[in-house]
């Protein structure tokens, strides 16, 4: 008997949401037949979309930004090892330090614009994103 009354009750909860699901449908059919009335639930589909290729745009940039800064560092390591092989030609003490020291100003300015570089990287994807973030944020409230 129980298994009946929960059996009637399951019916009857169905049915109440297939009704309320055909008023639903047959209130919004027309409307979406006028051009340029938005059909319920497009708007969130389009915003989700919207934001999805935002967010996409700003990885590929990032990781392109990403690769330039990879294929810097690899040319100045290949510098750097090149002048590293030119130290071992000084003729003397003076002209070795002073191979030396610019080798290491060198590594020292290539350390400091790749460091720069990934920061700039950084902080644009932060601001990138937190733009998408507001922006989904605000579609979202209205």
């Amino acid at each position: 008997m129980f298994d009946q009354i929960l059996d009637n009750y399951r019916k009857a909860a169905e049915a109440t949401m297939r009704v309320q699901q055909e008023m639903m449908k047959n209130w919004t059919q027309p409307w979406a037949q006028i051009p340029g009335f938005p059909v319920p639930g497009a708007t969130w589909a389009n915003q989700a979309q919207a934001a999805q290729k935002t967010w996409a745009d700003s990885i590929m940039d990032m990781l392109t930004k990403h690769r330039e800064t990879l294929d810097a560092q690899y040319r100045a390591g290949i510098r750097t090892i090149e002048d590293a092989f030119r130290v071992g030609e000084a003729k003397d003490p003076e002209q070795f330090r002073r191979l030396v020291e610019e080798l290491w100003r060198q590594s020292f300015e290539c350390l400091k614009s790749v460091t720069e570089a990934q920061m700039r990287d950084f902080q644009s994807a932060c601001q990138k994103f937190l733009e998408a973030a507001s922006k989904g944020t605000a579609a979202v409230k209205s």
